[in-house]
């Protein structure tokens, strides 16, 4: 029930409730247009403006328009000098700023006084600014984007302002909508106050401890689209109303301007964007500002609704104008308590990204070089010909962190791709390692350290026993090469056996082993290729029995070719999640008879975990282990040093033995470096301590059912599949047919990074898309994924339909 006695909620409400709950002033036409012409000396003709708690008439006269504002009987007299004192200021500091000016009385005062049935009311005159007050549907991305400007111009304006009244606690105040609580007995609907419970508890429990570390000053409180006016060609054009002055931090001011704009609209984090690029424009925007903005907006909301409640119980017949935005209000409210605020901070962060301010001072391109310079003198400096860039707009990066990369235009991009960063881009862990084996020690494995050693026994630690052995090289492409080294060797063999598209290293050995580096598909003789097991488009369908060993029974054919080409079968290289031939992780029944059908013809089987490994399938650290095999070699790259230079094989030490009894010890200069090993270890400590393995499997299987859901709704996805945080999207051209659509993908690809998230494609007809981000990556950043991946598979479908 409503509350009907009030008595009992008043008593923790900041001081200005008593402002709100008198009633307004009650002047009629006639009245003010005498109180302008005695106290101002104006004479003109009055006519009624909106407020909600004072009284306001626009006064026409053959001296221009005005404005009289008459106060609230309890309005504080200090309150009102700050207000008025705070225009002159903006007016001296950004004289192009639209405000109103104070127009004093005949003898200079800047108010006069208004003693009316025993009230006294404080009046000032101020010039009227014309403009049209706008809906957020009346409003497109421009005119967000130049609101967002004008209120930064108003905040800076008031940067060096200051009043004591500015200390005054106010019931608007976003940084008070704690304080709102009691009001709670006003709102009728269960549901709805549970509602507004949840977003005063989040505010309290994230953003209000937040608050007093971030940049605060005199704001003006309310630049909602009722304050700020705005053209026939929708541009700023009066900002009004200085009524909600307090001193509080940046951000809640930035908060009352996105509650305003977000409620009622559409594209909700389109205007977001809008509007923080558009501050950041004048005043950089810091991280942890952005970061507050989801509780602090649902925190207005919630007050908006909450002083709605009750205040029109006791102003009935202002009830039009105090619940004029109770609908918007509440719908965004629940649209924020849908998607979760985690959810609606990323979108916000994702939004601000180039109106973010950097940590430091460095400037984003040292050089000063742009773009387009840069690429210029890469292509004349590295070779054309050489490191191929991602996306069809080079994508320019200065910095990364967690699952974040920015640009050197301050955009920041979602990381979905990159394996390197396992631990998430500049993990302090591993920064940390790095940095400080750096200045104590750095040599080679020629002399005796702890690191080296530590890392060998946690690595063959998580192996089964026969896995022993661990020799340290510097990358995937080394680790590889020593392996086929190795196998070729101790078998005295020459053949090997990879996948189709597979990719496995940068030697030359390990070219003519990876077909996804083939010039025309030029086979080398010693080298067979099998199907992956694709149970999709390939051969063998998913809903056939065996479908899995039917594929692996193709290794019997290639061991054949390869001895009717005098090329015994020396290794079989694979990795065990296939994501260069298309991502397969569904194949349980292949890997196990794969090593049986290798060791029958007397190879070696090499799971390359370069790609899958330290824990991106969720279920293991290996790849290969989930299907309980014993390789006979493991090769680790990419992620094991989270992007510093490091690889490891480990082997049966039965290998290692015979190898060295065939050929020269082996040693590299740089592998297993004090460094690279801290950096390593300190992965594995991470991986371990936050959970990243159990974190990949239940983000994984929440972003594949996002990713299914998708597919119901875009006849472009032909299947999803994956596991843990790898995840492979086939799109086609007829999901009958199932004709691959390479264009289709490359163009997704290339959409989503102009759209600020970043995928990469894959597969033998590179029609997949291909999902991989680092580990750290939550349900939130997947909802970011999912969210632009719909977009651009709309806009995707839109335009094969329009060139079709």
């Amino acid at each position: 029930m409503v509350a009907t006695d009030k008595s009992d909620l008043r008593p923790d409400l900041p001081p200005d409730a008593d402002t709100l709950a008198a009633p307004p002033p009650d002047l009629t036409l006639e009245e003010a247009g005498r109180v302008a012409r005695e106290l101002f000396g104006i004479s003109g003709s009055p006519s009624p403006l909106g407020s909600e708690r004072d009284q306001n008439f626009r006064i026409e006269s053959s001296e221009g328009t005005f404005v009289l504002k008459v106060s609230n009987s309890a309005e504080d007299p200090a309150a009102i000098d700050m207000q008025t004192k705070a225009m002159l200021h903006v007016a001296a500091t950004d004289p192009e700023l639209p405000i109103a000016r104070v127009c004093p009385t005949p003898e200079g005062d800047l108010s006069a006084v208004l003693e009316r049935n025993g009230g006294r009311h404080l009046v000032r005159l101020v010039t009227f600014l014309d403009g049209n007050e706008l809906q957020p549907s009346d409003l497109g991305p421009g005119a967000f984007h130049d609101l967002g400007a004008t209120v930064a111009r108003v905040d800076r304006a008031l940067r060096g302002f200051f009043h004591p009244a500015g200390a005054s606690v106010l019931l608007w105040d976003v940084k008070q909508a704690s304080r709102l609580r009691p009001l709670l007995g006003y709102v009728d609907d269960p549901e709805q106050s549970a509602l507004v419970v949840r977003a005063l508890d989040g505010f309290e429990k994230r953003a209000l401890p937040v608050l007093p570390r971030l940049r605060a000053q005199m704001i003006h409180g309310d630049l909602s689209l009722s304050n700020v006016l705005f053209d026939a060609e929708l541009r700023p054009t009066a900002v009004v109303d200085f009524g909600d002055m307090t001193h509080s931090p940046l951000a809640c001011d930035l908060a009352v301007t996105l509650a305003a704009v977000l409620r009622g609209g559409e594209n909700t984090f389109e205007t977001a964007e809008s509007v923080l690029r558009g501050y950041g424009t004048v005043t950089l925007l810091e991280s942890e500002e952005v970061a507050v903005l989801a509780d602090a907006v649902a925190a207005r909301l919630a007050a908006t609704v909450l002083i709605s409640a009750w205040r029109v119980g006791r102003f009935g017949d202002n009830a039009d104008y105090i619940t004029a935005y109770d609908a918007g209000s509440w719908a965004m409210l629940e649209l924020f308590d849908e998607l979760g605020t985690n959810a609606v901070r990323e979108r916000f962060l994702h939004a601000a990204a180039p109106a973010l301010a950097w940590r430091n001072s460095e400037p984003l391109t040292p050089s000063g070089r742009s773009t387009s310079e840069l690429l210029e003198k890469r292509n004349r400096l590295l070779g054309s010909a050489h490191y191929p860039l991602s996306y069809d707009r080079p994508l320019h990066l200065v910095r990364a962190e967690g699952v974040w990369m920015f640009g050197a235009d301050g955009r920041r991009y979602l990381d979905a791709y990159n394996n390197v960063p396992v631990v998430g881009h500049g993990h302090p862990r591993v920064v940390g390692a790095v940095a400080r084996q750096a200045r104590l020690l750095n040599t080679n494995t020629r002399y005796l350290h702890e690191a080296a050693v530590e890392l060998a026994q946690r690595l063959t630690a998580t192996m089964p026993d026969e896995l022993d052995t661990c020799v340290f090289v510097n990358s995937g492409s080394e680790a590889n090469d020593l392996a086929w080294r190795v196998a070729t060797a101790v078998t005295g063999r020459s053949g090997g056996i990879v996948a189709a598209h597979a990719y496995h290293g940068v030697t030359a050995a390990l070219t003519d082993l990876s077909p996804s580096e083939w010039v025309s598909d030029e086979r080398p003789a010693h080298v067979e290729t099998v199907p992956p097991p694709d149970g999709y488009r390939g051969a063998h369908r998913r809903d056939e029995n065996g479908w899995a060993e039917r594929y692996a029974a193709s290794i019997g054919d290639a061991v054949h070719r390869l001895n009717d080409r005098g090329h015994e079968l020396a290794a079989m290289l694979l990795d065990p999640a296939w994501t260069s031939a298309g991502i397969f992780t569904d194949a349980a029944a292949y890997l196990p008879d794969a090593l049986r059908r290798v060791h029958e013809a007397g190879g070696l089987f090499l799971a390359d975990e370069v790609q899958a490994g330290f824990g991106r399938l969720g279920s293991s650290l290996w790849s290969f282990a989930p299907a309980g095999i014993v390789p006979d070699f493991v090769v680790l790259g990419k992620p094991m040093g989270n992007g510093h230079p490091v690889g490891a094989l480990v082997m049966k030490s039965t290998l290692s033995d015979e190898f060295s009894k065939r050929q020269a010890p082996f040693f590299s200069t740089f592998g297993g470096n004090p460094v690279a090993c801290v950096a390593a270890l300190a992965v594995l400590d991470v991986i371990e301590e936050e959970g990243l393995l159990g974190q990949a499997a239940e983000v994984g299987r929440y972003l594949r059912g996002g990713l299914e859901q998708l597919a119901r709704r875009h006849e472009l996805v032909g299947d999803v599949r994956g596991e843990g945080l790898l995840a492979g999207v086939e799109l086609v051209r007829d999901r009958e047919t199932r004709a691959p659509a390479p264009e289709t993908a490359r163009a997704v690809a290339n959409g989503m990074r102009d759209r600020g998230v970043l995928i990469g494609t894959t597969g033998t007809d590179a029609n997949v898309l291909k999902i991989r981000p680092p580990l750290p990556f939550g349900r939130d950043h997947a909802d970011l994924l999912l969210a632009t991946l719909e977009e651009t598979l709309t806009e995707a479908a839109r335009s094969g339909a329009a060139s079709a």
